[in-house]
């Protein structure tokens, strides 16, 4: 029986990555991006043409199809590199699906921030004999696990993903409120004003066409307002980012005062400034 006042290991929940599948996570994660901006900026380009009948264009369906099948592939490969990782007194120990891997402490020159947090936030283990550790780790806060190791915490980049890993609290629900929600409010009051300016009535479709056409219109109204706040989003969000990389490394000790800032703000210019520029247009 180990003693009382024994050192408890420190266990942590990582996705332990070979270098070749982590440059592929890393791609299908940018390729999917790309594919959901595509698709977004083709929806509110090519929707409303002066046709009668507007619909989204067939290639921003097909984009949309290719970022969710990627989309899959990026959550299998976080499944098959689930791990755990420890920090012992003596020892590091990474265990994945089945295989075991003991370091000593002592054959570890250094533990780094990933300069490139793709796909995600993470570190590498650089051994004494000049290379690193054949996995890298992928943490969503490297923070406690460089503190239980006893290494680089002061490091901007340790506290730009600290801080986005502790202010940001992201939830299917959040999303859903976001880009599922939401925009049914620019086009539920769009929709409707098409119905009566061009059908003479807020059912008038559906009673001269029926219930199909009626919902494939308000569809793509909805369709529209998601993909152009998507593309409002991510303006914002690269701004947010750049202002939160910039205060982390000016000041790491306030990167956290400085996310929070910039995710409020974030929340405060995407629905208040999307709704300002709609009234702002109907006031036009």
């Amino acid at each position: 029986m180990p003693a009382a006042d024994a050192p408890v290991a420190l266990s942590f929940q990582v996705h332990a990555y070979p270098l070749a599948l982590r440059l592929v996570s890393a791609l299908l994660q940018v390729l999917m991006t790309a594919d959901i901006l595509c698709a977004s900026a083709l929806i509110v380009v090519g929707t409303f043409t002066g046709a009668m009948n507007p619909r989204p264009p067939a290639l921003a369906g097909w984009l949309a199809l290719s970022a969710l099948a990627l989309f899959g592939l990026t959550r299998l490969i976080r499944w098959l590199t689930a791990a755990t990782f420890s920090v012992e007194p003596s020892q590091f120990v990474l265990e994945r699906r089945g295989d075991r891997f003991e370091l000593p402490v002592t054959s570890v020159e250094s533990a780094r921030v990933w300069r490139l947090p793709l796909p995600g936030a993470g570190l590498s283990l650089r051994m004494k004999s000049g290379r690193d550790f054949q996995y890298a780790l992928q943490v969503a806060d490297p923070l406690p696990v460089l503190q239980a190791m006893g290494t680089e915490v002061e490091h901007p980049l340790t506290a730009f993903e600290h801080a986005r890993a502790t202010v940001i609290r992201r939830r299917w629900y959040g999303l859903a409120l976001k880009f599922v929600l939401f925009p049914l409010v620019p086009a539920v009051i769009m929709f409707q004003l098409n119905q009566r300016i061009t059908y003479g009535g807020p059912f008038a479709q559906y009673q001269m066409y029926g219930l199909g056409p009626y919902l494939w219109s308000f569809f793509t109204y909805w369709t529209y307002f998601t993909a152009l706040l998507v593309l409002f989003a991510s303006i914002w969000r690269v701004l947010a980012e750049l202002v939160a990389f910039t205060g982390a490394w000016l000041s790491p000790r306030s990167a956290r005062g400085v996310r929070r800032f910039v995710e409020i703000a974030s929340a405060v210019l995407y629905y208040g400034g999307f709704c300002s520029l709609v009234a702002w247009k109907f006031l036009q």
